[in-house]
């Protein structure tokens, strides 16, 4: 399992948890719930591995995904909980990708169209689209009916 977690994006789930989900600072309801399902993510990943952080890692001042280059250089040491706790994660982050390659791909031609003018980050671009749903082609509309809104 460990070789599949290296080879699947491990290495970005764990940069993109520990350097960002702290500092989220969301400006759209899509960005919200990005960032809740992020920081959940992150504190799953701290109650699976804080033994093993604090084992193998307490000398390590985190930031800049030093604690990620510990968790590797002891990778045949950590516990079978932090194990599969990173496995998981690791394909939640895959599906996440493999979603927004394929929400790019359908609606590229729409967020050129509609939503040139909008800033990118903070989830402007997928409210830009979820607003003007009723006018974006139908491969778009299937996957913007797969985001879940708030009410």
């Amino acid at each position: 399992m460990r070789q599949f977690i290296q080879k699947t994006s491990l290495g970005s789930f764990l940069w993109l948890a520990l350097t960002v989900a702290g500092n989220v600072h969301a400006q759209t309801a899509a960005a919200d719930k990005v960032g809740e399902r992020l920081e959940s993510a992150v504190q799953k990943l701290r109650a699976a591995c804080s033994d093993d952080l604090a084992k193998y890692c307490s000398s390590v001042t985190p930031g800049e995904g030093r604690l990620l280059y510990c968790m590797i250089a002891h990778e045949d040491k950590i516990s079978t909980k932090c194990d599969y706790a990173l496995y998981s994660a690791a394909r939640n982050l895959d599906r996440a990708i493999d979603f927004v390659e394929e929400a790019a791909e359908a609606c590229w031609t729409d967020i050129q169209k509609l939503c040139a003018d909008v800033p990118e980050g903070g989830g402007h671009v997928a409210q830009c689209l979820m607003s003007k749903k009723s006018t974006t082609s139908a491969d778009c509309q299937k996957i913007l009916e797969k985001i879940p809104t708030t009410k």
